[in-house]
């Protein structure tokens, strides 16, 4: 991926971040697709954020990233390449939030942030 001049001193840290596909017709279980990695930088801990639901909570970690790829609530992330995993590992945590921020002031494109729960 083609990261900005800001994102490339920026966000020099992995997260991987597995995407949440259909539900297995038997079990109900959620389905993942293959894990993949972005270029972030995070937080542990930050603000009171409120999700789609309404629900006010603390983000376990706040990441933010440049990457374009779709991501989605409820998606699951762990700070660190983890691609030899399948499925998420338990360390694993939930996407609960998503944001945008406009950076074309920089001549730059969109910087997104990842809350976890």
């Amino acid at each position: 991926m083609l990261m900005s001049a800001t994102a490339r001193w920026s966000y020099t840290n992995d997260a991987t971040i597995w995407r949440q596909g259909p539900r297995d017709p038997v079990t109900r279980e959620p389905t993942w697709g293959a894990p993949t990695t972005i270029k972030c930088t995070f937080e542990t801990s930050g603000g009171v954020q409120t999700d789609d639901n309404g629900q006010e909570f603390v983000p376990a970690d706040t990441v933010w990233h440049e990457d374009p790829t779709p991501i989605s609530v409820g998606d699951r992330i762990v700070i660190g390449e983890s691609l030899t995993d399948d499925e998420p590992p338990s360390r694993a945590k939930t996407i609960r939030k998503l944001g945008t921020w406009d950076m074309s002031f920089f001549g730059e494109t969109p910087d997104h942030a990842i809350y976890t729960g």
